[in-house]
C-alpha cells in the first residue's frame, strides 16, 4: 500500500515538473514572438493582419520583413501597410501613432516630446520624424497654431533626412499643400509632379490631380494631368473615384474657358447621376459649377453652388475654404456686406493658414 501511494506521489511530482516545463517553454515562445517587428497590412474585408519576423529593407515603395513562414522575406507594398511596429518601441510611438491617425494632432507632437530619443535605433527615427512633420503638417492646414512655414521645414528636412522611408510619398504630398497654402505654386507643382511619377497608386492620382488644378491657367498641361487619370487602366475603388475627380475638374477647365453650356451640363448630369454621400467628389462637383457660373457673372447661381459645399460638405476642409473665400466675394456682389462678412471670417478663423484665406 505505501509503495503504491510512493508511486502516485512520484507520478505527481513527474506531471507536475513537465506542466512546469512546458508552460516555461510556452512562456519562453510567447516571448519570442512579441520580440520581433511587425508589419500590420490592411485586409480587403477590414481591419488588419499582422506579419512578424524582421524587417530587412524599407523603401519608398514598401517594407520587406523575413520570418518563420517567409524566410527569403516578403515585400508588403506600401499602399497597403496600415502601421508597422519595430522590436522595443516605445510606447509613446504607438500613442503619437494612434493619435495622429485619428486626427488629434497636438496630442500626437505631445506623446513624441516624452521619447528618450537615445533609446530609438536607426528604424525607429523615421517613424518618429514623420509622426511630427505629418502632425504638424495638418495641425498648419487645418487652421492650428503651427504655420505653414514652420511646418514645411520640418516636413522638408523629414524628406531630405529619409529619403527610402516608406513614408516619403505622404510627405512630399504634405509639403506640396503647405507650399500652395504660402502661394507658391511653382514649389508645389514640383512636389505633385514627383507624386505624379510614384508607385504608391493613390498618391500618384493625386498628384496628376493637384498638377491638373494648379495648371488650369495652361489648359494644355491642366488636360493632360486629367487625361492621365482618365487612361489609366486600373478599375479599383480609388482609381474609379480620381476619375471622376478628374472628369469633374476638367468640366470646369472647359467651363472657364470657354465653353460654359457644355461645362455645366457634364456637371449637372454628375451630380444627378452621382453618389452624394461621396463629399469629395460633391464638393469638387459644387465648386467646379460655381466657379463656372462666377466666371459668366451669373452671381446667384454661383452662390447657389458655392453654398451648398459651406452648408453640405465642409468636412472637405481644402475645398470648404475654396468655397468660403469666393462666397466672400459674391456676397458682396450681391449687396450682402453681413453675409460677406460672414463668409470672410469663417474663413479667417477656421482655415487661417490656407491660401485662400491668404488671397484674402
Amino acid at each position: 500500500m505505501k509503495h503504491i501511494k510512493k508511486t502516485i506521489v512520484d507520478r505527481i511530482k513527474v506531471i507536475l515538473l513537465v506542466s512546469l516545463f512546458v508552460g516555461v517553454a510556452n512562456l519562453t515562445n510567447s516571448h519570442r514572438l512579441l520580440a520581433q517587428d511587425g508589419v500590420y497590412q490592411f485586409k480587403a474585408s477590414g481591419g488588419n493582419t499582422k506579419t512578424s519576423g524582421k524587417i530587412t529593407e524599407i523603401s519608398p515603395d514598401g517594407v520587406t520583413i523575413a520570418g518563420k513562414l517567409v524566410p527569403a522575406g516578403k515585400l508588403v507594398p506600401a499602399s497597403k501597410i496600415d502601421r508597422v511596429y519595430f522590436l522595443g518601441e516605445p510606447s509613446d510611438i504607438n500613442r503619437a501613432r494612434d493619435q495622429m491617425e485619428t486626427g488629434r494632432y497636438s496630442d500626437a507632437i505631445e506623446s513624441l516630446g516624452k521619447i528618450d530619443v537615445t533609446k530609438l535605433t536607426p528604424q525607429m527615427k523615421p517613424e518618429v520624424d514623420f509622426i511630427r512633420a505629418f502632425s504638424m503638417a495638418q495641425n498648419s492646414l487645418r487652421g492650428g497654431s503651427t504655420t505653414p512655414q514652420e511646418a514645411g521645414g520640418v516636413v522638408a528636412t523629414f524628406i531630405d533626412d529619409h529619403p527610402t522611408s516608406w513614408h516619403l510619398y505622404p510627405a512630399v504630398e504634405q509639403l506640396g499643400k503647405l507650399y500652395f497654402a504660402i502661394d507658391r505654386t511653382d514649389l508645389a507643382i514640383g512636389q505633385f509632379a514627383k507624386l505624379s511619377q510614384c508607385s504608391w497608386p493613390k498618391y500618384q492620382l493625386n498628384g496628376s490631380l493637384q498638377l491638373g488644378t494648379l495648371t488650369m491657367d495652361k489648359a494644355a498641361d491642366a488636360n493632360a494631368a486629367f487625361d492621365s487619370i482618365l487612361n489609366n487602366n486600373s478599375n479599383d475603388d480609388v482609381t474609379q473615384l480620381y476619375k471622376l475627380l478628374a472628369k469633374c475638374e476638367k468640366a470646369r477647365l472647359a467651363g472657364i474657358g470657354g465653353d460654359p453650356t457644355t461645362s455645366l451640363s457634364k456637371l449637372n448630369e454628375m451630380i444627378a447621376t452621382e453618389n452624394s454621400d461621396n463629399k469629395l467628389l460633391f464638393a469638387h462637383l459644387y465648386n467646379a459649377l460655381g466657379a463656372v457660373h462666377q466666371k459668366n457673372s451669373n452671381w446667384k447661381e454661383a452662390r447657389t453652388a458655392y453654398l451648398h459645399t459651406d452648408l453640405l460638405f465642409a468636412t472637405e476642409a481644402e475645398l470648404h475654404a475654396e468655397a468660403l473665400f469666393h462666397l466672400s466675394k459674391i456676397w458682396a456682389q450681391l449687396d450682402e456686406t453681413d453675409r460677406a462678412a460672414t463668409a470672410r471670417d469663417t474663413l479667417k478663423s477656421r482655415y487661417r493658414n490656407s491660401y485662400w484665406a491668404g488671397k484674402l
